[in-house]
């Protein structure tokens, strides 16, 4: 194993970071800390403080140069592996198609689903890579990476070998996420218990035996998975020792989050039509709600999930890119970021302690999404004057300097090999 020599930030401008788990700090807060160095050694955090106070080591010293310092954003759902864009796709939707319409043509998931089943592996590894280095130089340090676009026990095991391949050669940190329940494949579009059936008695087992994913995910949904079938899919997975997490209450109040929060999992996520009682269950729950403006954005959505008043209930609510090549063909948490503060009407500290600390909560995640002694050492250095300027100056790359695990992965909108 190659040593590395530890790293000193120095001369920071600002400082902004949520408290850490095991404080009792207030949700949507990001503190300033009142220090200018940051000392990174074997992954972490060493120490934080004033340069005239670090302590005596050998370390790599870098000036920021009055530059800003957060912890890497970490995107808690995301479709990151596919065989092909659907720019065709897009473009009738710009005439007016909704996104029902274009499924019933042929579109949407299933057509993904028949381009992954013809894709080799290598060639999927080789489609995503630009994908994850697009989201590393925009301040992505931890990424969750679904499968759900094979629909269909090989197709799927697939999804899920490459996005272990992409885990080992990559700087992001992946977040494995089994999705075969992301539609009913056109072989069982008339035999929805047959496709349950695989799903519940091989392809979960499988996966939870092989470790291909951490958590088990269902699109729960008007049209596709009812309540009932979430419910046997979600806790078989759960029988199997996989985390749960839902697609929900996205197009239509269908109950979605009620089941996440009742089911105790990680995230309910969309939630455009979620209810007073999801909200309610979510609090006392919980379960975090994922909020995914920039899907709501691609597809021209009216509906907003109620997020303030979420926010003043008690409910943690998380932000994520949704990356996918139907509905939110985006891999920039910043724009995530904008488009928080521009649909949500919450203000840029929530908007980043949503992209932190709330997404490492939608991941179950503990060792990052903060900054402090013993966290993992992922770092983004703004060249900004303050993290206002991130979702307010947007469509560029403010992200000067990405650290992963406390070496430098990205400089200036470049992912370093």
């Amino acid at each position: 194993m190659k040593i590395h020599m530890p790293v000193l930030l120095t001369n920071a401008g600002w400082i902004r970071t949520p408290a850490s788990p095991d404080e009792n700090g207030v949700p949507y807060e990001m503190r300033k800390l009142d220090a200018d160095s940051i000392l990174l050694e074997n992954g972490l955090v060493r120490w934080i403080g004033r340069e005239a106070d670090a302590p005596l080591t050998k370390a790599e010293r870098v000036d920021l140069n009055g530059m800003g310092v957060t912890p890497g954003l970490i995107d808690f759902h995301a479709h990151p592996v596919f065989a092909a864009t659907r720019e065709a796709e897009f473009e009738l939707r710009t005439r007016g198609a909704s996104y029902e319409e274009i499924a019933a043509a042929g579109g949407g998931i299933l057509n993904s689903a028949r381009r992954v089943r013809e894709a080799t592996e290598d060639h999927l590894f080789a489609h995503s890579l630009p994908f994850l280095d697009n989201a590393l130089a925009a301040g992505t340090t931890t990424l969750e990476a679904k499968s759900g676009y094979g629909l269909e026990p090989d197709a799927e095991y697939k999804m899920l070998r490459v996005i272990r391949r992409l885990n080992d050669v990559h700087a992001l940190d992946l977040f494995p996420t089994f999705l075969g329940a992301h539609e009913f494949p056109p072989e069982y579009r008339d035999d929805h218990e047959g496709y349950i059936a695989t799903l519940i008695d091989e392809m979960i087992p499988y996966v939870a035996r092989e470790g291909l994913a951490e958590a088990c995910d269902i699109f729960c949904e008007t049209g596709v998975y009812s309540i009932e079938e979430s419910t046997r899919i979600l806790l078989a997975a759960k029988e199997h020792g996989l985390k749960v997490k839902v697609h929900a209450d996205q197009l239509s109040p269908l109950g979605g989050a009620k089941l996440a929060a009742d089911l105790g999992a990680l995230s309910a996520d969309h939630i455009e039509f979620i209810d007073d009682e999801g909200i309610e269950k979510l609090a006392s729950s919980g379960t975090v709600a994922g909020l995914l403006p920039v899907a709501a954005h691609f597809l021209r959505m009216k509906e907003d999930p109620p997020v303030r008043e979420m926010i003043d209930r008690g409910v943690i609510c998380a932000l994520a890119t949704d990356f996918n090549p139907g509905s939110s063909m985006c891999e920039s948490m910043t724009m995530a970021l904008h488009l928080a503060v521009m649909r949500f009407r919450v203000n840029a500290e929530e908007a980043f302690w949503m992209a932190t600390a709330g997404s490492a909560r939608a991941l179950g995640l503990t060792d990052r999404g903060w900054i402090g002694e013993g966290a993992l050492a992922d770092l983004v250095v703004w060249s900004t004057d303050g993290i206002e300027q991130v979702p307010y100056h947007f469509g560029v790359n403010h992200a000067s300097q990405v650290y992963k695990r406390g070496r430098l992965a990205a400089k200036e909108g470049r992912p370093l090999s």
